[in-house]
C-alpha cells in the first residue's frame, strides 16, 4: 500500500474513480480505498442509466459490449453498474491510479490543524497515508466529511430520514407482454412512481418499476403497496427489489477546506427533480480539474483559500442551477393527486416528446413551448381541472428559486464573505415549504 501520495480518495465508485482519473492524467499520484472487495462495488445496483451526451462531452468510453451493456433508449446507456465499474478501474490503473479494496477509513491525520492524510485500515493492519489533498467520495455516508473537526470549514451533517429520498427498484417481467402495459417513461407523480428499461429483449418484456419515497424504505413500501392496489399496473413477475437512497438537500456551503474536498452524495451533488447526481458530480469534477492540477503543482499546501475558486465556479455555474431546482422541487407538494396527474398528462408531451430520438436530461424550453404550457395550464383552470389559487403558489416557488439563484450567482469572492452569504441563504430557504402528504393508508412528509 502507497504511504505517500498526492491525492487520497475515500470511496471507489462514480465519484471517485472519475475525479481519481482526472488527476492521474495530470500526472499526480492517486490512491482510491474502498471499504467493499472490489468485485462488490456496485452491487446494490444491478442497472444504471447514463446519457449518451455525458460521456461524449467528458470522454468518458461509454459501455459497447454486453454483458456490460444492456441496450440504448432515446439518447441513454443502459448497463450494469458493477461491470461498469471493473472496466473502468482497469482503464485507471493503466494511467496510474492505484486501488485499495476492503480499506475502512479510519480517521484523518492532521499536522498544526490541517489535514495531512489519513488513517485507514486492511486486513485489521492500521495504515497512515500522508496526502497533499483528501477526498470524501463515501456517498451517503459522508465518511470524511463527517470526521472533520468543528469550524474547520466544511459543515459536518449527515443524512437522516429527513434530508434524503428512499428509492426501491423493482425489476418485474410483464405476464402478457403484448397486452397494455406501462412503458419506459410513465410516471405517476402523487405516488413518485416511474418506469424505466431494464433487461431489453425484443419485446421489451422487462422493466424496471421504481419509487422514490420518503422517511424511510418500510413508508416507501407501504406508498408503492397501496399505488399497486389502485390496479393501474398490468400483471407482473417480480424478478427482485433493490434498495438505495440519495440527497435531497442543498450541498455544504464549501465544498473545500485545507487539504479536503468533497463531491457527490456525500457533497449532496443532486438534481432533485431529475434524481440524478452522476452527471452533476462529473462536471463539478471536470470543471475543477485545473483549480486542483494547478495548486498540486504549485508546491503549496493545499489551503483553503488555494482551492476556493472551486467554491466560486461550481456555485456560480451549476451550483446555481441546482440551488434553484432544490428551490422549485417543492412546488410538487402543491397540488392534489388529479391535479398533478394532469399536468403531467398535458405538460410531458410538450417537455419531453415520445417521439423524440433522445430523452430530455434538462429542460430547454423555447418560446414555442412556453406559449404550449401557458396553454394547456390555462385550460385546465377553465376546465376546473386545475385550481387558480395553486398556480399562483408556483408562481411564487418560481419567482423564489430565482431570487436562490441570483444568490447563489453572487458566492463570496473569499472565504471572509461566507459566513454573510450563508445568512441570507438560509433566510430565503426558510421559503421553501412542504406539508405531508396524505394517502389513504398512510401520510408522509417528503423533503
Amino acid at each position: 500500500m502507497l504511504k505517500k501520495c498526492d491525492v487520497l480518495i475515500v470511496g471507489a465508485a462514480t465519484t471517485g474513480i472519475y475525479f481519481g482519473w482526472l488527476m492521474a492524467k495530470k500526472g499526480h499520484s492517486v490512491l482510491v480505498v474502498d471499504k467493499e472487495e472490489r468485485e462488490q462495488v456496485g452491487q446494490r445496483l444491478e442497472v444504471i442509466h447514463l446519457d449518451k451526451e455525458t460521456f461524449e462531452e467528458l470522454d468518458i468510453p461509454p459501455p459497447t459490449e454486453t454483458p456490460e451493456l444492456i441496450g440504448s433508449w432515446r439518447g441513454i446507456w443502459v448497463s450494469r453498474l458493477p461491470l461498469f465499474f471493473q472496466r473502468m478501474y482497469k482503464i485507471l490503473e493503466s494511467d496510474g491510479v492505484q486501488f485499495e479494496f476492503s480499506c475502512n477509513f479510519k480517521e484523518l491525520l492532521f499536522k498544526n490543524e490541517r489535514i495531512i492524510g489519513a488513517k485507514v485500515e486492511k486486513e485489521k493492519s492500521e495504515h497512515e497515508i500522508s496526502a497533499r489533498l483528501v477526498v470524501d467520495a463515501s456517498g451517503v455516508a459522508c465518511a470524511v466529511r463527517s470526521s472533520l473537526p468543528d469550524n474547520y470549514g466544511v459543515e459536518r451533517w449527515t443524512y437522516d430520514s429527513t434530508n434524503r429520498f428512499f428509492v426501491i427498484l423493482h425489476y418485474i417481467k410483464w405476464l402478457k407482454p403484448d397486452d397494455p402495459h406501462p412503458v419506459s417513461g410513465n410516471t405517476w407523480p402523487y405516488y413518485f412512481v416511474f418506469f424505466d428499461p431494464g433487461y431489453m429483449g425484443e419485446k421489451l418484456e422487462n422493466a424496471i418499476m421504481g419509487i422514490i419515497g420518503p422517511e424511510s424504505f418500510e413508508k416507501t413500501e407501504a406508498i408503492m403497496e397501496e399505488f399497486l392496489e389502485s390496479g393501474i399496473v398490468a400483471p407482473f413477475e417480480l424478478k427482485k427489489k433493490e434498495y438505495c437512497s440519495f440527497p435531497l438537500t442543498l450541498p455544504p456551503y464549501s465544498l473545500v477546506a485545507d487539504g479536503f474536498f468533497c463531491a457527490g452524495d456525500s457533497a449532496a451533488t443532486m438534481n432533485p427533480i431529475a434524481a440524478r447526481g452522476i452527471p452533476e458530480t462529473w462536471h463539478l469534477c471536470k470543471n475543477a480539474e485545473d483549480i486542483f492540477d494547478a495548486a498540486l503543482k504549485s508546491g503549496e499546501y493545499l489551503s483553503r483559500e488555494l482551492l476556493w475558486e472551486v467554491n466560486v465556479k461550481h456555485f456560480r455555474g451549476e451550483g446555481a442551477e441546482l440551488a434553484s431546482v432544490y428551490m422549485l422541487s417543492s412546488f410538487i407538494h402543491v397540488f392534489r393527486e388529479k391535479e398533478l396527474n394532469f399536468l403531467f398528462q398535458k405538460l410531458l408531451p410538450i417537455l419531453n416528446p415520445p417521439d423524440a430520438k433522445e430523452e430530455a436530461t434538462e429542460i430547454k424550453l423555447s418560446a414555442g413551448k412556453i406559449l404550449k404550457v401557458i396553454g394547456k395550464v390555462l385550460g385546465g383552470i377553465f376546465i376546473g381541472k386545475l385550481s387558480i389559487r395553486r398556480i399562483f403558489k408556483v408562481i411564487k416557488i418560481s419567482r423564489n428559486a430565482g431570487k436562490l439563484k441570483k444568490h447563489y450567482k453572487n458566492y463570496p469572492e473569499t472565504a471572509e464573505d461566507l459566513d454573510e452569504w450563508i445568512k441570507r441563504t438560509n433566510e430565503l430557504l426558510e421559503l421553501r415549504k412542504v406539508k405531508p402528504r396524505i394517502f389513504k393508508t398512510t401520510s408522509a412528509t417528503y423533503p
